[in-house]
């Protein structure tokens, strides 16, 4: 049994640059996120007429479509939808309908008002609307089928799709939204015919084979299978070699699928067709400096990337990074002092000499500079590698008083409390542990976490209610090793042998290296009459030379088991 902790290790806050992924494919499935709240983004509408075959913009279709003298009423409408200023949006949106009732792009300028004010009944009264005055108006369709799609309603929302295809089969968005609906329907077949279909379709736009590419690229890495996000790449690439886009896409695809040699000469070659981004040239830069041998090279491009963005500390912070990395703390801490001096009001430079000062073992030094970074930003990110720099100096007074510090300010801050409570927990105060875990479950009655180590905390006390909290925690993360150690052990101390056991072994399956889920197993095989198999569990494990928590008890039981 043990309380689950998440550690906030002592490592660079800003060194975490050089590891963190760049790859712009998004781990989940959304085929609509560029459409988000009906078309949050404005960027894209299809054209009314099926002659022309690609998209154009919203702002070019009101173009079409308005007086010129309320050209710029539009252009302001739009620009306080994408602030989401909403009320000042809905003056000009009246004023629009107000003077012009008969004019369908108005009724769609307030379908996605309403529908960012929440009000998807109000918003499908105006499409219905902008359909009955213009019955070939794609974007009321598709704005429509999102609104289905949102409600659950995949009949409508594949019947409004459908129609906005009928009108131009070129309609790319309407191919994602019937994408989607298969998605929710768990039919891949489908999903993988609409994508080829779409690509298909849009074969010769640039732009939208690229859209179809990201989106097919989503569902793929859902599916765990990058090696035909890669072909798609390539073949897009293939026809497009010298087109920016395109080579990205085949970059991330190739990093993607491990392929990183492939990576640095595709982003060697993007920086020649495109020497001022900074995005690839940090990109090419992450994967050269996961390689010893080209240490030169790395240092010479973070040089000329720092040189080309002069007011842009990105570079300079990825240089700092990388000479802590490489053990060269004072030529990393002249870089920190010289981003400190030239961006002062920002946190970078005093984290960067943090991170220096910790690379060093200079405790005392790094915590003054996350310190002074706190004290201007006070995230928790900073103040968790802060009381863990504490916490290491046996500062743990200090400690706690930034974590009360955080709650005072912030009673709903969940991750401040859980820091508290496995402080004290770890100090043998369970009674301070318990009302910190009980603040975190105030609010969010199902957190997992919480729920198990309290369980934990009960059964050292021999608390009934151990057994109710080992329960819910489990119900809430069922494969999560930790908790069912923590209920496995607690049903075991119930005299509910079998049912402890069942957990315990599925414990060990998942997470086989862990000594202190080894040793309640056998303890759960000596609840079950099974004394045979719990030596054959713990003879290894104390031979090990690792130390662990209950070595100690481990080592007795097994002495005991064996004077039998």
């Amino acid at each position: 049994m043990k309380t689950m902790i998440i550690k906030h290790y002592r490592y660079a806050l800003v060194l975490s640059l050089l590891t963190s992924s760049s790859l712009a494919m998004a781990a989940n499935y959304e085929l609509l996120d560029s459409h988000q709240h009906s078309f949050k983004n404005l960027e894209q509408i299809t054209p009314d007429t099926p002659e022309q075959g690609h998209s154009i913009s919203i702002i070019d279709s009101f173009h079409q479509s308005t007086e010129k003298n309320k050209k710029n009423q539009v252009l302001e409408a739009l620009r306080l939808l994408k602030e989401n200023k909403l009320d000042d949006a809905q003056k000009i949106i009246s004023d629009l309908l107000q003077h012009n009732p008969n004019v369908a792009d108005y009724h769609n300028l307030n379908a996605l008002l309403e529908t960012l004010k929440k009000n998807p009944i109000a918003a499908q009264q105006n499409y219905d609307q902008t359909i009955k005055l213009d019955p070939k108006n794609i974007m009321a369709y598709l704005g429509s089928a999102k609104l289905a799609l949102d409600n659950g309603q995949l009949d409508k929302a594949k019947d409004y799709a459908n129609k906005a295809l009928s009108i131009n089969n070129k309609t790319l968005n309407a191919y994602l939204v019937l994408a989607d609906v298969a998605y929710k329907q768990k039919d891949n077949a489908e999903i993988e015919k609409l994508l080829q279909t779409a690509q298909d379709k849009v074969k010769g736009n640039i732009t939208e084979e690229i859209d179809v590419i990201k989106n097919a690229g989503k569902y793929y890495a859902l599916q765990k299978q990058p090696e035909k996000i890669l072909a798609l790449t390539e073949e897009l690439s293939s026809r497009y070699p010298d087109n920016t886009s395109a080579l990205s896409l085949l970059a991330q695809a190739q990093i993607i699928n491990n392929k990183k040699s492939l990576a640095e000469e595709t982003l060697f070659k993007l920086i020649s067709l495109d020497k001022g981004n900074i995005g690839n040239r940090l990109l090419l830069i992450k994967l050269m400096s996961e390689q010893p041998d080209k240490e030169k090279e790395t240092l010479k491009l973070l040089d000329e990337t720092a040189q080309l963005t002069p007011n842009n500390p990105e570079a300079l912070i990825y240089k700092t990074a990388y000479l802590i990395k490489l053990k060269r703390t004072e030529e990393a801490l002249k870089i920190a002092d010289k981003i400190d001096s030239l961006f002062p009001k920002l946190v970078l430079g005093k984290l960067l000499k943090g991170d220096a000062y910790l690379s060093d073992k200079k405790l005392n030094k790094a915590a003054e500079m996350y310190q002074k970074a706190y004290n201007i930003e006070q995230n928790d990110r900073i103040l968790f590698t802060l009381v863990d720099l504490l916490i290491a100096q046996k500062k743990q007074t200090e400690a706690i008083k930034l974590l009360n510090g955080a709650v005072e300010k912030n009673n709903k801050n969940i991750a401040a409390h859980f820091k508290l409570a496995t402080i004290y927990q770890q100090q043998n105060d369970p009674q301070q542990a318990e009302a910190h875990y009980k603040a975190m479950l105030t609010q969010q009655t199902d957190n997992a976490l919480a729920l198990n180590n309290l369980a934990f905390l009960y059964s050292q006390k021999n608390d009934p209610r151990a057994l109710e909290y080992g329960k819910k925690a489990y119900e809430k993360a069922p494969e999560s090793a930790a908790i069912l150690d923590t209920y496995g052990s607690i049903l075991i101390k119930q005299n509910q042998a079998k049912e402890g056991l069942a957990l315990l072994e599925k414990a060990a399956g998942l997470s086989p290296k862990e000594p202190n889920i080894q040793f309640h197993l056998a303890e759960s095989y000596v609840a079950n009459n099974n004394p045979e198999k719990a030596i054959e569990i713990l003879e290894p494990l104390i031979q090990a030379e690792a130390d662990f928590t209950e070595k100690k008890a481990a080592t007795d039981l097994l002495e005991k088991l064996k004077l039998r």
